[in-house]
């Protein structure tokens, strides 16, 4: 019986172990840079307006956070006649659903609405984001 509780407790310990987060925040700030899109040479920027606590927790207990951001996308070739042009406002979060059960991610956020997601480092600092624009996935490192 001794035997048995020590085992169930070092399971579910290995469990919550292998759950956590460091609860690494967001910064709030903007980041910009070139990248080509289209054959055209453009700016990417990405701005965190506010990061909120949503009030809910993971099924390990962990919190989920949401963040208010604006992707700006500005490029044109004048020559080819071709602009490109994306400004959208929208809210990312960091608690995924996988295989049934919600998980929060400390470094990975999302918007499954907009196909946008926003990576950061252990710091909190933007590292990169992927968005739909004419039809691709238009990813930019920071």
């Amino acid at each position: 019986m001794k035997n048995l509780l020590i085992v169930l407790l070092s399971l579910f310990s290995f469990c919550v172990i292998a759950n956590e987060v460091e609860g690494t925040l967001m910064l709030k700030g903007s980041l910009k840079t070139k990248i080509t899109v289209n054959g055209v040479n453009s700016a990417c920027k990405l701005k965190i307006d506010k990061v909120k606590n949503t009030l809910e927790e993971d099924d390990f207990g962990n919190p989920g956070y949401q963040v208010m951001i604006e992707i700006e996308l500005d490029g044109r070739d004048i020559d080819r006649g071709i602009k490109i042009k994306l400004d959208k406002k929208l809210t990312v979060i960091n608690m995924f659903t996988e295989n049934g059960a919600q998980r929060v991610k400390d470094l990975d956020y999302f918007s499954a609405q907009e196909k946008v997601t926003v990576q950061i480092d252990r710091e909190g600092r933007l590292v990169s984001t992927s968005f739909p624009y004419a039809q691709q996935i238009v990813k930019c490192n920071f």
